[in-house]
């Protein structure tokens, strides 16, 4: 039997869809890579964080319904939606985030009518198989969240924080080794409050330490931490070179007004100051950030601080969210929503604004040595993409490169945005 699985959303589903089809190929089904290779069951692993993400998670659905595999729904969108999913003609199975790690056992449960099985995410977090093409391995150390930001759902589609405990985490590493990846991305989602409902408690430096100690070679890097669960001693990890240059850390807003309106636990103030700390420790790091434009009650002003703050912060990367209502959030019942028209047209400034810093930190890393991985060839040009350990991809021509190798390379031009480089040594 034929499994492709589709994944939308963030690297902690692309963790979860990893697990699943490891589970599947332990259980000996066929893995194929997309609806052109005519599977037998298509997995749509989907998200929920915004209004487009719901759309494209229903297109998704509908496209592997028309292809004629039978559909099975999961995730965060079929967490929250499952009753809107059984409108959808073709899908056969939804199962919430609670399900998917059983998801082996319901392959021969398919009935004319859509099967439901969602519950309130709860179950403690444990070691799963893995399987990805990916260069990367994604390691889920953490789930669900026990904060309560304003306009999230993500506390109902993925319960309250729950980690994987200390010695799961480090026999995974240790499996990832054997494998031969070079990079860990340590996912969840919120890392940075990883290890404090473990008995006994832990937190994200202890298991950094204790890994960078026993893999000194393994690369790993942060996915998204939050500003106020950010330890400066990670500083200390990254300066020494167990930790990937590259930080991703939320703003959302650069107003304390609308900050305290989605409950977001921390001032401008703060959040400049913590930066500013970093950049000094840190001088050449690469941080990116995520800014949501339009909240409820966000008028000119509002944006106008959003707009001079990431102007003056120094960030390499930008990722821009329109605000959308999300169903049984706070937000969605404030008053002051703002038009659609304004939220396109400060998208726009916003964008714009990112392309510029994007350009300038890739303007300073011309001439200087990069840690990389090889992603992919492009067999037209004959040069390998590649991943640096400050989150950029430079374009490396060379011969005989192996997808997943890592090495040191030196950027030696910049071609409209795109760095280039030559390879100096393996590591």
């Amino acid at each position: 039997m034929k499994i492709a699985i589709t994944t939308l959303g963030c690297k902690v589903n692309q963790a979860d869809s990893a697990s699943i089809q490891g589970a599947l190929k332990e259980k000996g089904y066929e893995i194929v890579p997309t609806l052109l290779d005519n599977p037998d069951i298509c997995i749509v692993n989907t998200c929920a964080v915004t209004a487009k993400s719901d759309y494209q998670s229903r297109q998704m659905i509908r496209k592997a319904a028309k292809s004629g595999a039978k559909v099975i729904a999961t995730g965060c969108y079929a967490q929250l939606m499952s009753d809107e999913l059984t409108k959808i003609k073709g899908v056969n199975l939804i199962l919430g985030n609670s399900q998917k790690d059983r998801l082996p056992e319901y392959l021969d449960k398919f009935n004319d009518k859509p099967l439901q099985v969602v519950e309130t995410p709860a179950a403690p977090l444990t070691l799963k198989p893995y399987f990805s093409n990916r260069t990367r391995a994604f390691l889920k150390i953490q789930d669900g969240c026990s904060l309560s930001c304003s306009y999230c759902t993500v506390p109902l589609a993925r319960g309250k924080n729950r980690s994987l405990s200390s010695q799961d985490v480090l026999k995974a590493v240790n499996k990832f080794n054997t494998d031969g990846y070079k990079e860990i991305v340590l996912t969840g989602i919120h890392i940075g409050s990883y290890g404090l409902d473990l008995q006994p408690k832990s937190d994200l430096l202890e298991i950094m330490h204790n890994i960078s100690n026993l893999y000194p070679d393994m690369r790993l890097r942060l996915s998204s931490i939050e500003p106020q669960e950010f330890k400066k001693d990670l500083l200390t990890l990254i300066k020494e070179g167990m930790i990937c240059p590259h930080l991703h850390i939320p703003l959302q807003s650069g107003s304390d007004n609308i900050l305290k309106t989605m409950n977001r636990g921390y001032s401008v103030s703060f959040y400049k100051k913590l930066i500013d700390d970093i950049i000094s420790i840190c001088p050449d790091i690469s941080i990116g950030t995520d800014i949501i434009v339009g909240f409820p009650g966000e008028e000119d002003k509002e944006f106008e601080h959003t707009m001079r703050l990431i102007e003056e912060l120094p960030f390499s990367y930008i990722h821009m969210f329109p605000y959308s209502k999300r169903p049984d959030t706070k937000a969605a019942r404030l008053p002051q929503q703002v038009k659609n028209s304004a939220k396109k047209e400060r998208s726009k400034i916003i964008l714009d604004i990112a392309i510029n810093k994007k350009n300038i930190y890739i303007s300073k890393q011309l001439g200087k040595k990069l840690d990389v991985i090889v992603e992919k060839k492009d067999i037209t040009t004959g040069f390998y993409r590649t991943i640096s350990d400050n989150y950029l991809r430079p374009l490396v021509h060379a011969n005989n490169l192996i997808l997943g190798q890592r090495l040191k390379i030196e950027t030696i031009s910049l071609v409209n945005g795109e760095l280039f480089g030559v390879p100096l040594q393996s590591i």
